[in-house]
């Protein structure tokens, strides 16, 4: 489990959207913040429960759209600014509930049921993302 992780999940816990947002612009902005987040996908990686797919994720933030496909093969990621088309599942979501997701404050299935989280493709497969990135079983600090 990667330490800008654990920082990312510190710095935002139980933080409004406005001030994840601001925590992100004084980061640098929606661009380079999300790269760098995309950049630790490697290290957050589980490779027992790892499958050959392709993730997609469209983040918005304000009136901006960031684009990501998530590639996994075996126990390699590859995590590209490019259009999702053809995922296996395409996660679309805010960027401060992107966050929230990614640091497991939020579950994919409640930020689904509430409408902060939509999946195109297969959302069976959508379930077991979390699993191939984990983040509690890990961290032993939750």
């Amino acid at each position: 489990m990667s330490e800008e992780r654990v920082y990312l999940w510190e710095q935002t816990r139980d933080k409004s959207d406005e001030e994840i947002m601001e925590l992100v612009n004084i980061l640098g902005k929606p661009a380079l913040f999300l790269e760098i987040i995309m950049n630790m996908l490697p290290l957050e990686l589980d490779p027992d429960e790892a499958v050959d797919c392709v993730i997609g994720f469209e983040i918005s933030a304000e009136e901006w759209q960031h684009k990501m496909r998530v590639q996994i093969k075996g126990d390699e990621v590859l995590a590209e600014r490019r259009d999702p088309t053809g995922a296996d599942a395409t996660i679309a979501i805010s960027l401060p509930n992107f966050i929230r997701l990614m640091t497991e404050e939020l579950g994919g299935v409640k930020a689904f049921m509430q409408g902060k989280l939509w999946v195109r493709g297969n959302p069976t497969f959508a379930y077991s993302i979390p699993r191939m990135f984990p983040f509690r079983e890990k961290a032993g600090v939750l």
